[in-house]
C-alpha cells in the first residue's frame, strides 16, 4: 500500500495525457525501450504511419510491441485512484472518468 502511494506520489497530472492526442489517457501502453506512455490507438496509429519508432522519442520500437503494445496497468490503476481538474471547467474528475466528463461537459 505505502508502494502504491509512493509511486502515484511520482506522477504529475500531464503524466495522465497522451503526448499524441492531448487528451487523457484512454488504454495507456508503454514503450519497452523508453518507457513512454501513450493512447493504445494513438500509439497503433502511429506505428502503422511512422513504422518501428517511438512517436516521442523515436525509439526503437520491437516487432512484437508494435502489434500488440503492453497496456499500462500500472498507470490505469493509479488514474482510478486520483482526480484531476477538467481542462475546461475545472471540476474535480477521476482521471479514469474524465473523457467520459468530456461528453457531458458544458465548457467542453
Amino acid at each position: 500500500m505505502a508502494e502504491d502511494l509512493s509511486a502515484a506520489t511520482s506522477y504529475t497530472e500531464d503524466d495522465f495525457y497522451c503526448p499524441v492526442c492531448q487528451e487523457v489517457l484512454k488504454t495507456p501502453v508503454r514503450t519497452t525501450a523508453c518507457q513512454h506512455v501513450f493512447c493504445r490507438k494513438c500509439f497503433l496509429t502511429a506505428m502503422r504511419e511512422s513504422g518501428a519508432h517511438c512517436p516521442l522519442c523515436r525509439g526503437n520500437v520491437t516487432r512484437r510491441e508494435r502489434a500488440c503494445p503492453e497496456r499500462a496497468l500500472d498507470l490505469e490503476n493509479i488514474m482510478r485512484k486520483f482526480s484531476g481538474s477538467c481542462r475546461c471547467c475545472a471540476k474535480q474528475i477521476k482521471f479514469y472518468r474524465m473523457r467520459h466528463h468530456y461528453k457531458s461537459c458544458k465548457k467542453y
